[in-house]
């Protein structure tokens, strides 16, 4: 059932640092995503046979097709399925894949109303998750930052592979 606590109501610009600082968190949730279709492209490409026949050359080419429009959580699963193949397992990192999602998740979708305490993000997930307290432009900026710290983190993990340009990373 929807939650729906307040009146309907017009819609209510953000102030423009918060919009400011709402945007450029979106824009880090669109980097990792970015970084982690790199990440698998790479992983999947150290992993394929230094002799592959034409046939399973193109099955993987299609697999990498599908990565290409992968949403989110789609990839973080894909990731972790990829890291397990490799022997991998990155318990860590995965987790904190899956907490910067459900931000995602709340700051891409939800209804920003204004209260006297502050501008509230209310949103209700489909895992019964509801978030109704009001948010602050510090907040977004710890989130943002999160977010491009595991995006280097997912990138550490391509450019440690031989042949990539940046070789180990620490």
């Amino acid at each position: 059932m929807a939650r729906l606590t307040a009146a309907p109501s017009v819609w209510h610009p953000l102030p423009d640092p918060l919009a400011a600082e709402l945007g450029r968190t979106i824009a880090a949730f669109g980097h990792l995503e970015d970084m982690l279709k790199r990440a698998i492209f790479a992983l999947e490409r150290d992993g394929l046979p230094g002799e592959i026949t034409e046939r399973e050359f193109s099955a993987w080419l299609r697999r990498m097709e599908h990565v290409e429009t992968d949403s989110l959580g789609n990839l973080i699963e894909r990731l972790d399925q990829t890291l397990r193949r490799a022997a991998r397992v990155d318990a860590g990192l995965i987790g904190e894949l899956g907490a910067i999602k459900n931000w995602r998740n709340v700051l891409c979708h939800a209804a920003w109303h204004p209260t006297p305490d502050g501008w509230v993000p209310a949103f209700s997930g489909s895992n019964g998750a509801v978030v109704d307290s009001p948010m602050q432009q510090g907040e977004l900026q710890q989130i943002r930052d999160r977010t491009l710290g595991t995006a280097r983190a997912v990138a550490r993990l391509a450019e440690g592979l031989p042949g990539s340009d940046g070789g180990p990373s620490d």
